[in-house]
């Protein structure tokens, strides 16, 4: 075996056993709804906050992550309107173009990027969601609500993103950098103090997140062959994408690095945001069930291929 290949081993391999291990924590009982959704409140409100900080402080900007904004933006907005297409081919559910889109870069994107490329290669992955969160906050959850028929004014959603943990994390390390202080803030005993504890709580998202995902790996075969159309349609749309955006556009037009393209796969091959439930009012229990089944296959599969990736891509 080669070297090259035993390092990448050593970092696909602790994902599939701590996918298993959430698995086997869950059928002991020894992990509950509960205590997954407490984990989820530490992950969202400070593990992630406290990695998406330090990676805007430290991020390098170039004149072509601009463009690399946009298009992941344009390639949400795309994927929402083939979401649209596929609902009314196939008479699915009214909220099927919200599972055709958007990507869970928070719960599991972060952590799978990390297990295998390290934290050092989070700024190019952390440039990418820069355009994702827009299209997430600003027209993602606005056609979401309003299809609950949960309208909301824009000054709410705007303060609903401001307000968030990562939002504020994001945009405090962003403004930090842009003003030049990120090595003030990482001087000195305090500075040095305040980075090591931002590193400690950072370390703990990929073993907790990997653990909630096979946690929720539940499927039946019924589930499975609901989702799977949904589920098939969009990797195979994602997928070739994802590879010939990362070749010809971000190392060919712009000349990025290649781990933009190792982080662009990433992105694209993630499932789709986990808070789509969420917006589902009580009554609609057979589309909340719908898209509980289209998330757990998604997040499984979507592991599969980006490990197949990881190993091919060595």
């Amino acid at each position: 075996m080669g070297p090259d290949l035993a390092r990448v081993l050593a970092g696909v391999l602790p994902v599939l056993m701590l996918i298993a291990l959430g698995m086997v924590l869950r059928r002991f009982k020894v992990l509950d709804d509960s205590t997954v959704a407490g984990l989820k409140r530490l992950i969202v409100s400070v593990a992630l906050p406290a990695l998406l900080f330090t990676t805007f402080l430290n991020t390098k900007f170039a004149p072509e992550h601009g463009w690399v904004i946009a298009i992941v933006f344009g390639v949400c907005l795309g994927l929402l309107g083939l979401g649209y297409v596929f609902a009314k081919l196939t008479g699915g559910s009214t909220y099927a173009p919200f599972l055709f889109t958007g990507f869970e870069l928070g719960m599991v994107g972060f952590a799978l990027f990390t297990a295998v490329y390290g934290t050092g290669q989070l700024p190019a992955l952390g440039v990418l969601a820069l355009g994702h969160e827009v299209f997430i906050w600003f027209v993602f959850v606005s056609l979401l609500r309003a299809v609950a028929h949960t309208q909301q004014s824009w000054t709410r959603t705007l303060r609903e993103l401001i307000t968030s943990p990562v939002i504020i994390a994001i945009l405090l390390g962003l403004a930090l950098n842009a003003a030049g202080l990120s090595e003030l803030v990482s001087s000195g005993p305090l500075g040095a103090a305040v980075q090591e504890t931002l590193k400690y709580l950072a370390a703990v998202i990929v073993p907790l997140v990997l653990l909630i995902v096979g946690y929720g790996t539940k499927l039946s075969w019924p589930g499975v062959r609901a989702a799977l159309p949904l589920v098939a349609t969009r990797l195979a749309i994602v997928v070739p994408l994802s590879m010939a955006l990362g070749v010809w556009v971000f190392s060919g037009l712009l000349g990025l690095p290649v781990i933009y393209q190792h982080a662009l796969f990433t992105l694209m091959v993630l499932p789709p945001p986990y808070i789509v439930p969420l917006f589902m009012p009580a009554e609609r229990a057979k589309d909340q069930t719908y898209a509980n089944n289209v998330l757990s296959l998604y997040s499984l599969v979507s592991v599969v291929i980006f490990l197949t990736y990881v190993v091919l891509t060595a």
